[in-house]
């Protein structure tokens, strides 16, 4: 399955499409912080999302 690079709003987006984007990503990190895997990426401070990373978000939350 490919994967593609997010932007870290664009893809709290497709989990929490009803609230604003800005939101939707505190949601999203607030969430990720639950999880040490996904805690790493939260570390990075970047704005997105590698492929392989989105994979790791979408295998440990689901899909959106």
């Amino acid at each position: 399955m490919l994967f593609y690079h997010y932007g870290r709003t664009e893809l709290a987006q497709l989990y929490f499409p009803a609230i604003c984007p800005r939101a939707a990503w505190a949601k999203l990190r607030l969430y990720m912080h639950d999880y040490p895997q996904l805690r790493k990426l939260l570390a990075c401070k970047r704005r997105t999302f590698l492929p392989v990373e989105v994979s790791l978000i979408f295998d440990t939350l689901g899909r959106p």
